[in-house]
């Protein structure tokens, strides 16, 4: 399977605008002064506002929301329910094995960057 034109834009534009736009907009909620679910601005969330522990609640919780629109958007693999002309399969289709070395390289990044 070959990527496209249009998923070289997705995965041009889809970390741009998360970077660009989203994740300023959710750290600057949370943790600014002036932030609406800060616990430190004047005027608090529900009067409570929200103390988030070393950032993990705001930075998982807007990378759940965002791999949730975007599994919704994009919806499950083609080929894997319908074949090419969009017609539902009896069974789906099994998908071909993944490469070993790009998960040992991938898991290796996570774990070095850790």
């Amino acid at each position: 399977m070959y990527l496209t034109l249009s998923s070289y834009i997705d995965l041009i534009y889809i970390p741009q605008f998360l970077s660009g736009f989203v994740y300023p907009v959710v750290a600057h909620s949370f943790w600014s002064v002036n932030g609406f679910l800060s616990a430190f601005a004047a005027d608090p969330l529900w009067g409570v506002g929200v103390i988030d522990l070393a950032g993990c609640g705001a930075v998982h919780m807007t990378g759940g929301v965002a791999a949730l629109v975007m599994g919704i958007i994009l919806g499950p693999r083609k080929g894997r329910f319908h074949d090419e002309d969009g017609n539902a399969l009896d069974e789906p289709a099994s998908l071909g094995p993944h490469s070993v070395t790009l998960m040992f390289l991938g898991t290796f990044g996570l774990w070095f960057g850790w």
